[in-house]
């Protein structure tokens, strides 16, 4: 497949919510599986009330009761298990995949372009990106692409007046807000995913990086590819042993770890994603006017770089009427215009179609121009590749034990690469 929060806690088919959880054997029932926030019981009562009333709706006029079910919050976890599932044939209808996920879903999805053309929905209204990811090999749509998000640096200008362009520069800047008293840098640099999408990644793929070869091994141990990634470690480093970054940022994994730290006061400059920017006006209130944000500096030589997340449903089942009434479904409550509009104003995020940014029911977050910006220039999707899951758990992993003092930079890059690689042939 052409190669890609919202904020979203993702599951398996077994943990059921509600009226529980069938598989696709199940002529009678819709099933489907989606992330909390974007369910009937999403915690939010405007977005509750708006998919379930897009439930009613559907089993009224198809005549399928919808069942549904959550995904785990271990995203990882919750895609080997869909797959499992789907390979098993025992996925649900339809279902909710991480983005840049979605191609290790393809043999077992159905192409959606008929679908499409039914509803006249046009694909090139898509942004690039997503039309990389719904589209495979073969020229079929397989996949509804339905929100995306970007990281970014934050900062309060009364703090930082102008925003750092390299890494260097946000160093420089962090030093002389420890020196009035305040906290450095705030960014994940714990076990989580957010640590390998918002702090390694952008300034590893910045410098001409690349996780993995052309033939789906790991490969950011290879020649100037370690160099590189060492770099990128060396720098954050340097930025803990001067003072620059706390040693604490080492437990904090994920961008929403910034929601807490930017509550007590003391935060002035992080790298949070663009889903948060609505509770940061919470938070902050009045001051929410002094802040601004700007594209994540770079390592010197580096362009701006930002990884782009997003969602995209599936269908599953082979049945055409179900097909047509998940589609129908997901066009109205998630990636129609108008459902697009809707959902992405409730859930806070991007949408992903150039047509959804004009329309009167959208209600756009603060900075979506400068995020949309950071997006079209500067946006970069993971490697679809299975392996590039342990690639981001091992390099993590290593650069929590860099930031905690437990290894050294070389250190800790070496044992991630032994045991990414461990039992694999033919890799340098």
């Amino acid at each position: 497949m052409r190669s890609i929060p919202f904020s979203v806690t993702i599951a398996s088919c077994f943990l059921f919510v509600a009226t529980g959880c069938s598989n696709a054997s199940d002529s009678e029932t819709l099933t489907w599986i989606t992330g909390s926030d974007s369910s009937p019981d999403a915690p939010d009562e405007e977005m509750s009330s708006y998919v379930r009333a897009n439930v009613s709706d559907i089993e009224e006029e198809y005549g399928f009761p919808m069942q549904h079910s959550i995904h785990t919050t271990n995203i990882d976890e919750a895609m080997a298990r869909l797959l499992e599932q789907a390979v098993r044939g025992q996925a649900p209808d339809f279902a909710l995949v991480d983005g840049y996920a979605l191609e290790r879903f393809e043999d077992q999805l159905q192409p959606l372009n008929e679908l499409m053309d039914e509803y006249g929905m046009d694909l090139d209204d898509f942004l690039p990106f997503a039309q990389d990811v719904m589209v495979g090999d073969d020229g079929n749509v397989y996949g509804l692409y339905l929100s995306t998000d970007v990281r970014y640096v934050f900062y309060d200008t009364r703090f930082v007046p102008e925003p750092p362009e390299t890494w260097d520069d946000a160093m420089d800047i962090s030093h002389e807000l420890v020196d009035q008293g305040y906290e450095g840098l705030v960014l994940p640099l714990g076990v989580g995913e957010g640590t390998s999408v918002t702090s390694l990644l952008p300034l590893f793929w910045g410098q001409g990086g690349e996780l993995i070869d052309e033939e789906g091994r790991p490969a950011f141990y290879n020649s100037e590819n370690r160099e590189y990634m060492l770099n990128v470690f060396n720098s954050i480093y340097e930025g803990v042993e001067s003072g620059a970054i706390t040693k604490r940022m080492a437990s904090n994994g994920t961008e929403n770890d910034g929601n807490a730290e930017i509550s007590t006061g003391l935060v002035k400059m992080l790298y949070p994603g663009t889903w948060q920017i609505n509770t940061f006006q919470e938070i902050l209130g009045d001051d929410f006017e002094h802040w601004d944000v700007a594209s994540l500096p770079t390592l010197e030589g580096g362009e701006p770089t930002s990884t782009v997340g997003g969602w995209a449903f599936g269908i599953f089942t082979e049945d055409p009427e179900k097909q047509r009434a998940a589609f129908d479904f997901l066009q109205r409550t998630y990636v129609g215009e108008e459902g697009m509009a809707r959902f992405t104003t409730r859930d806070g995020s991007m949408p992903v179609r150039a047509s959804v940014y004009d329309s009167p029911e959208f209600e756009a977050i603060p900075f979506i121009d400068e995020f949309q910006e950071i997006l079209e220039k500067e946006g970069r999707p993971r490697p679809a590749e299975q392996v590039y899951n342990t690639i981001s758990v091992q390099l993590q992993i290593a650069i929590s034990q860099v930031v905690s003092g437990s290894k050294t930079p070389e250190e800790a890059l070496d044992d991630a690469w032994e045991i990414v690689t461990f039992g694999m042939e033919d890799v340098e």
